[in-house]
């Protein structure tokens, strides 16, 4: 048998690690997810275990419910196995919620780390940007307009989640730090094949259907790049930092990303100097989410590692393009100006 190349396929299933799953839970799985991809509301939608930390009983609400996707091979072309080793990739913000590997919360780290303390505030969602009108309004009829796109969804902008130090609510100055979360998309083959497949009968974990693969380039430097270009110089400014959690798949598309300041004696010099600071999360072998790594650095070296490309030299350049032209098979993309 002709051996077949591992795709990406489901790893987590609305919070379940797939592997775990009955094969009748499988396809009771596979019938709610092509309900909610169809934007059809049921009861029947599970809890999200991880937004559930912070909000009891919170529904999952990502269509499909994949909050992870990873390799998976197969013997037979049809059965599929885990790859072994391989990265995890987080496809769902919510999916960072989960408690870490030594009981810690994701907030509690960064807030350790940003603002000295184990406990802070959390507030979600809050709108950065507001649009431009041409006409002057007054204060009051600025903050119902704020309140209607905060109520329909149709803010500029917004930062994903703030940390707030407690003591400092009732001060003239609060004490705080912004949190952006960046999972990752994928492009390829639609999940809707996967669901329908686990849907129409009770089965063992399936080798992927559809040819898949994350999509760094949207999610690092089309989506996330943009965004840290209009807040932090903000909130720079204002004397706050911004984080950016990510995953170690995330991480490993990057280019280096620079300390802020190579010669800092401590953690707090480090996030003195710095604009964004990185925490980077990792999955242990029962999915668990754990710890992986905490960089420093400046906006511009933030800028450079979402890039994740330089350009060609001259001379490969040169070469690369004669080969073009000179290529039988190319055709299609050299032409003539006029006969």
């Amino acid at each position: 048998m002709k051996s077949v190349s591992p795709r990406y396929g489901i790893a987590e299933w609305y919070g379940k690690d797939i592997t775990s799953l009955t094969n009748h839970e499988r396809q009771s799985l596979g019938l709610i997810a092509i309900k909610q991809e169809g934007g059809e509301t049921q009861q029947a939608i599970p809890i999200c275990p991880f937004l559930s930390n912070l909000i009891p009983g919170a529904l999952c609400n990502k269509a499909g419910g994949v909050c992870s996707i990873r390799k998976i091979g197969t013997p037979d072309g049809t059965i599929g196995t885990i790859v072994p080793g391989d990265a995890v990739v987080t496809v769902c913000p919510s999916r960072f919620l989960q408690t870490l590997e030594d009981g810690a919360t994701l907030f509690s780290w960064i807030s350790e780390k940003m603002l000295d303390l184990a406990n802070p505030t959390v507030v979600k969602e809050t709108p950065f940007l507001r649009k431009i009108s041409e006409s002057q309004r007054d204060v009051e009829t600025e903050l119902d307009m704020q309140q209607e796109a905060v109520e329909e969804g149709k803010k500029a902008g917004r930062i994903d989640w703030i940390l707030v130090d407690p003591k400092t609510i009732s001060s003239p100055e609060l004490s705080w730090c912004a949190v952006e979360t960046q999972a990752l998309y994928f492009s390829g083959g639609n999940m809707r094949v996967e669901f329908s497949a686990y849907a129409s009968a009770p089965t063992e974990v399936l080798f992927p259907i559809g040819k898949r693969r994350p999509d760094y380039r949207s999610s690092g430097p089309k989506r996330l790049a943009p965004q840290l270009d209009v807040k932090v110089p903000v909130l720079r400014n204002w004397g706050k930092k911004v984080v950016v959690v990510i995953d170690r798949y995330f991480f490993a598309n990057m280019n280096n990303l620079i300390d802020a300041y190579p010669r800092a004696k401590n953690e707090q010099e480090k996030r003195d100097n710095a604009d964004v600071v990185w925490f980077v999360v990792d999955y242990a072998e029962d999915l668990k989410m754990k710890r992986y790594k905490v960089v420093y650095t400046s906006l511009e070296s933030s800028r450079h590692a979402l890039n994740a490309t330089e350009p060609l030299s001259k001379t490969d350049f040169t070469n690369a393009l004669r080969q073009v032209i000179n290529s039988n098979n190319r055709q299609n993309k050299v032409f003539k100006a006029s006969e």
